[in-house]
């Protein structure tokens, strides 16, 4: 039986998502086991205890190898003559205690947007496997690696080695059984649906709002460059509100310190190309209100469109009916999941034929498995 587990595996919980991974996991295990010891391991650790202040969880610093550090200037020396290596995530000497490590990267095991990707963490969590602690893929979107050779053969290698990997979506549960890995497999929901909603306010605007969510890291898997990005989705999202007679909320998700992840520097920049007569009818969430906070504005909202994975389930938990923007199978996976069709998902190029959005919008007949899912055993899988 877990009693004392491991969370690991995430940057910060400026990224929403991270946050609500960490928030809903705690859920989750205070009903598994009322007693259990929760730990966070924390790369960012001052603004992540500040962040996590309400959560009841015990919150460990921890520290990433430094950019100018010898080991990796010795590793970057060293990838110039194509000898390549990752360093290691982190020591393991600290884990003396724990009996279970939960990797809480969500979509930490796919291709980036350059179809790279990285051993670190992975390898980090077979030594773990090797000091002892039970290894859980938690919360999982898994693959595709077919665009890098390599991924796809380490991959293929680590996977089954996993103590237990718990999928939040049907598409990798069946990318994981066309590699031959299922034995270890579950499907359960995505930790966010179980944090705790704010009392809902009551939204006091008149006519239609759609919630947009538009991210830099999703851009850079369709555009060639974040400049043709903006400018396109700028575009976009001027026809939308001209098609649809509407008001914007553009609802950023990450605050990253770097700016190719953070969607409120990117979405300040659509905002900045939008002409004002369309400005004026556009707001930005700029307070930083957090997982929980942002709740407040989803819930005033009649759709959102979400790129990020974790705002599209923050708008679901809150009952707003949500089209997902896909640059991945995950999107699609956990539209699937929510609603029973992969048709509440549009590409994110796609997303320019005002057309094409405007019929899904108008034409919105898919209910959502909320109370459903909401009701999963994780007794059943967690033991």
């Amino acid at each position: 039986m877990m009693e004392h587990v491991l969370l690991i595996g995430i940057g910060g919980v400026y990224n929403y998502g991270c946050e609500a991974i960490v928030r809903g996991t705690v859920e989750i295990l205070r009903e598994v086991n009322p007693q259990m010891q929760i730990a966070y391991a924390s790369y960012n650790y001052e603004e992540d205890k500040r962040r996590l202040e309400d959560c009841d969880i015990k919150i460990i610093p921890r520290f990433h190898v430094k950019k100018w550090s010898l080991a990796n200037i010795i590793r970057k020396s060293l990838s110039y003559v194509g000898i390549y290596y990752s360093l290691p995530f982190d020591k393991t000497g600290w884990l003396d205690g724990f009996d279970t490590v939960f990797s809480i990267g969500g979509d930490m095991y796919t291709l980036s947007s350059q179809n790279r990707f990285d051993t670190s963490l992975p390898t980090f969590l077979h030594k773990c496997q090797t000091k002892g602690l039970k290894y859980i893929l938690w919360g999982a979107s898994v693959g595709k690696f077919e665009k890098n050779p390599k991924a796809l053969k380490f991959f293929s290698k680590h996977l089954p080695k996993i103590d237990l990997i718990v999928a939040r979506e049907n598409n990798t549960v069946e990318y994981l059984y066309s590699l031959g890995v299922g034995e270890n497999c579950e499907l359960a929901p995505d930790p966010a649906f179980f944090v705790k909603n704010p009392t809902k306010k009551i939204s006091s605007h008149t006519g239609t709002v759609i919630g947009i969510n538009l991210s830099p890291l999703s851009a850079l898997y369709e555009y060639a460059d974040l400049e043709v990005a903006v400018q396109r989705q700028s575009e976009a999202l001027a026809r939308l509100i001209d098609a649809m007679q509407c008001h914007l909320l553009l609802l950023p998700h990450v605050l990253s310190p770097y700016m190719n992840d953070n969607d409120l520097s990117y979405m300040r920049l659509i905002y900045a190309k939008m002409p004002k007569e369309y400005q004026s009818r556009t707001q930005i969430v700029e307070s930083d209100p957090g997982f929980v906070g942002i709740k407040n504005f989803i819930c005033q909202c009649d759709f959102v469109i979400a790129a990020r994975m974790h705002c599209a389930i923050n708008a679901i938990t809150m009952s707003v009916p949500t089209l997902f923007l896909s640059y991945s199978e995950k999107a699609k996976g956990m539209a699937e999941f929510v609603y029973g069709t992969k048709e509440a998902v549009i590409g994110l190029t796609e997303f320019e034929n005002t057309t094409a959005v405007v019929n899904k919008l108008k034409n919105w007949k898919y209910t959502s498995r909320l109370d459903e899912i909401q009701k999963f055993d994780f007794t059943k899988i967690l033991k």
